[in-house]
């Protein structure tokens, strides 16, 4: 492993694009959980193809599997700062599915 290298977790929360937590869309409630663990490298991706908890498969097209417009939000940080986030990650899912891998990690710029 490189010294610009290190490792890492990965959080992938797939969910529906109408869903909410309260009065704000479910995705922004996750964001800010993992931002309030001191998450940095999150991304949010909309209409790409994923699964539900129940395996439904949620497509934006060409072919229509569900109504709702998927949507992933992805974190990318130290194990412990992830794990503590995902309580409230969870708060915001009514449905959803929360996936964890390892990965390497290279910070852009190589630092």
């Amino acid at each position: 492993m490189s010294a610009s290298q290190k490792t890492a977790l990965r959080a992938r929360v797939y969910l529906r694009d109408p869903a909410r937590a309260g009065d704000r869309p479910a995705y922004e409630a996750i964001v800010e959980a993992f931002r309030r663990e001191g998450v940095d490298e999150i991304s949010v991706h909309r209409g790409i193809l994923g699964f539900d908890r129940s395996s439904e498969v949620l497509s934006a097209r060409p072919l229509r599997f569900h109504p709702d417009l998927p949507v992933v939000v992805e974190a990318v940080g130290d194990r412990g700062r992830i794990e503590a986030a995902l309580p409230r990650v969870r708060a915001a899912l009514s449905r959803g599915l929360i996936t964890l891998s390892g990965v390497a990690f290279h910070p852009p710029g190589g630092g």
